[in-house]
């Protein structure tokens, strides 16, 4: 663990401490740091506690946990990061100060900052730094426990309406699963456990000789009872806010939008 100390106000003093191994004592403080953050600005967003992350926390002398921040490496040139910082200690410099210890580690890379609904405190920093909206998100769920009804393929083309019971569903590992006709191949999709009862679906894709041909939908039909029977209770998926026929898909098969996230580049 390695600390730096530096007076970002007339008023406070700040210890910065950097670490890839968080302890329990750590965990629970930035935990509190983001319930208490996302209470206050209406927001919903978490922060990451993995051990890969290099993690940057601003403390006053008192052992008191000011601000924290962390960056998700995308590829070599390209970060998200992610930063709380106490309600009673914003505009004095804390985020700043950990947004240059970070920056000073990855020194080339690009900045993605995600932003949940409309916090003003957030908006009005990101505006000091220069940064530009990027794009939009919208995060979906789906309530599990109304998936286990038999599929209904009344909604399909033509084509596939003449051999429904042909189609199945095929898990290659604990996480991909894949959905075939016969032997050939339309889908994949991938399956992450986020708690013990929610899974997160991403790479969702038919590939694209069977596409606008309604298999999407028979996708999902089939997918969402299939992690029901494994005990999760709620499907999570984000689809880019552009993107039409995927949210129309996913409306269709049970999904609603849930929160927008706003990207900006820094």
């Amino acid at each position: 663990m390695n600390f730096s100390a530096r007076r970002f106000s007339m008023k406070f003093d700040i210890h910065i401490s950097s670490t890839n191994l968080l302890t329990q004592k750590q965990q629970a403080g930035l935990a509190s740091l983001a319930a208490l953050c996302r209470q206050h600005d209406h927001t919903d967003l978490s922060y990451p506690m993995e051990d890969d992350l290099t993690h940057f926390l601003a403390y006053l002398p008192d052992g008191t946990l000011v601000s924290c921040l962390t960056l998700i490496p995308y590829g070599d040139d390209l970060a998200e990061c992610c930063a709380f910082t106490h309600p009673d200690f914003r505009n004095h410099g804390a985020f700043s100060c950990l947004l240059e210890e970070g920056l000073a580690h990855i020194p080339d890379s690009n900045l993605l900052f995600a932003v949940s609904g409309a916090c003003a405190d957030t908006l009005k920093t990101l505006e000091a730094l220069g940064a530009e909206k990027d794009s939009e998100e919208l995060v979906m769920e789906c309530d599990l426990t109304d998936s286990n009804g038999p599929a209904d393929f009344n909604y399909i083309s033509t084509s596939s309406q003449e051999n429904p019971e042909i189609f199945s569903l095929h898990q290659s590992s604990d996480t991909e699963f894949s959905l075939y006709q016969g032997d050939t191949l339309l889908g994949i999709a991938f399956a992450e456990p986020v708690s013990e009862s929610s899974v997160c679906l991403h790479h969702v894709e038919i590939l694209p000789a069977y596409r606008h041909q309604g298999f999407g939908t028979v996708f999902f039909t089939l997918l969402l009872p299939a992690l029901a029977r494994q005990g999760f209770h709620t499907a999570l998926l984000q689809v880019a806010g552009d993107n039409a026929p995927a949210i129309s898909l996913y409306k269709k098969t049970g999904f609603s939008v849930t929160k927008t996230l706003s990207y900006y580049f820094y």
